[in-house]
């Protein structure tokens, strides 16, 4: 099944329809999150179900810091959906309601809906807690194993 690619679409139509451009980056953001979410879980999931993950990270005096910095990575994510999921109603609702079109809120919420850097530094700050997470659960099984 092939997906038409509005980024190297060579046909006659405007290439970069702002549309089909939205629609691919949403996608990867879905894919992204997604991908956040299960390992935000799976994570912390382990060391719940699994006491010898637990005992061995306890025993190497990691097991509150990898906790945390799983906690840290899908709080950022919960904190991004947040501001996004926030500042999109503002931003709609002003479509419904003009009254609020020159209030304060809306302007901020559409100046937040503009800021692609914070959705990326979310990313990073998921992808840094999660990393540092994982790196020292297997330094941490590298040296007990």
């Amino acid at each position: 099944m092939n997906e038409p690619d509005p980024i190297n679409d060579d046909s006659e139509e405007d290439t970069h329809d702002a549309d089909g451009l939205f629609d691919v980056y949403f996608e990867y953001n879905k894919i992204l999150r997604t991908w956040f979410v299960a390992f935000g879980i799976g994570g912390p999931a382990m060391l719940l179900v699994n006491p010898d993950v637990a005992k061995a990270l306890h025993d190497a005096n990691s097991l509150k810091y990898v906790v945390t910095l799983f906690l840290m990575g899908a709080g950022a994510q919960v904190i991004g959906s947040l501001i996004n999921k926030i500042s999109s109603w503002y931003a709609y609702y002003g479509t419904v309601d003009e009254t609020i079109i020159d209030t304060y809120f809306h302007d901020f919420a559409r100046w937040l809906t503009c800021q692609f850097w914070i959705d990326i530094l979310i990313d990073i700050i998921t992808i840094a807690a999660f990393g540092i997470a994982t790196w020292n659960m297997v330094v941490t099984f590298g040296i007990a194993g």
